[in-house]
């Protein structure tokens, strides 16, 4: 059997991917490599406001354009895939007074999808399909495997909080991927490997970038990576990625997060 063309659209810089983009290189070389994965046949970055747009009951965001569903159509028509895994962070939740539900999420996602005007039949039925699944849970565990990728699915990936969480889990191990024998100054000293932290990115991974940018002489890879995590998020993303993963135990870790252990249920059984 030919393996699916599966499209990757994830919450993230938005700008066309191309081979030597930070997300190209983080979803398609470092994580595919570590989890045993084929990869992505494209990976377009979507912004949650994307995802928004597709609920009539709330106001369309400011400056969302197209909903999800329409930019699935536009990449489909210009370079045609089988499937499609959706990937967004939790945090912060779709709605403004929603509280943050990784379930919910899931579950409005399909909702939405099933609704769509302008989905082709078959991936509006096989969403269908999946929302009356999931609607007919008694509870959000109670099923009988993972779903199964096929053609005209499209399976989420909702990472909580978000993508983040899983280069945080241990700070020696982190200090370890940016060469570090000793604490720089100004090292945060909180977040590290706490399930309450919610913005990873900005209270744990920003300061600490900051303080070894600050340290004189600045390691290498400063140069060579560049910006912070506000205006290179991507690159600062898969760079400490790839140096966890080139570590043992920080590999362990990786590999063993609860991201990494949906992505390997949803692809690495893919046909």
């Amino acid at each position: 059997m030919c393996r699916l063309r599966v499209v990757l659209f994830v919450e993230g810089s938005e700008y066309p991917c191309v081979r030597s983009d930070p997300l190209e290189r983080l979803w398609n070389g470092t994580l595919a490599s570590a989890l045993s994965f084929p990869p992505f046949h494209k990976i377009h970055p979507i912004s949650k406001k994307h995802l928004v747009s597709m609920n009539p009951e709330l106001p369309r965001p400011v400056g969302a354009g197209e909903s999800f569903d329409q930019i699935l159509v536009r990449k489909l028509n210009q370079d045609p895939f089988d499937a499609a895994l959706v990937a967004w962070d939790l945090v912060p939740a779709w709605g403004p007074a929603s509280e943050y539900c990784r379930w919910n999420e899931t579950v409005a996602l399909y909702r939405f999808l099933a609704q769509s005007r302008v989905l082709p039949d078959l991936w509006r039925e096989k969403a269908q399909r999946r929302f009356r699944e999931l609607a007919a849970r008694a509870q959000p565990g109670a099923r009988l495997g993972p779903p199964i990728l096929e053609h005209g699915m499209i399976l989420p990936v909702c990472m909580e909080p978000m993508f983040e969480s899983l280069l945080v889990q241990d700070e020696r191990s982190v200090k370890r991927a940016l060469g570090l024998r000793k604490t720089p100054r100004d090292w945060p000293t909180r977040g590290w490997g706490d399930p309450h932290e919610r913005q990873p990115d900005q209270r744990v991974l920003a300061p600490a970038i900051l303080s070894v940018q600050r340290m004189r002489p600045a390691p290498r890879y400063v140069s060579q990576v560049r910006g912070d995590m506000k205006t290179n998020k991507d690159g600062w993303d898969e760079y400490i990625l790839r140096r966890l993963i080139e570590d043992p135990q920080g590999r362990n870790i990786i590999v063993n997060h609860p991201l990494s252990l949906r992505l390997k249920e949803l692809l690495v059984r893919r046909p």
